[in-house]
């Protein structure tokens, strides 16, 4: 997760430090910032700059499979 860096008096980065440590705690996988290549980008979303687009979804699908994959391999080498 990550917000607006304008918000400011060090709030962006607590907010996204939560994150890696809730993550760290629970032993759970973190997508730093699953928008990634896409957040901002007017080609990679609807009108609204909000939501991508098809070809946004296809770069989300990505930065999740990034993360995702090696821990696939990991659990599938266990059985």
């Amino acid at each position: 997760m990550q917000i607006p860096v304008a918000t400011g008096n060090g709030y962006v980065q607590a907010f996204r430090d939560l994150f890696g440590s809730l993550a760290e705690t629970n032993h759970a996988a973190l997508i730093p910032y699953l928008l990634e290549g896409v957040g901002g980008n007017p080609d990679l979303n609807l009108a609204d700059l909000i939501h991508p687009n098809a070809a946004g979804q296809r770069i989300l699908a990505e930065n999740v499979w990034r993360v995702l994959e090696p821990i696939l391999k990991k659990d599938l080498g266990k059985g």
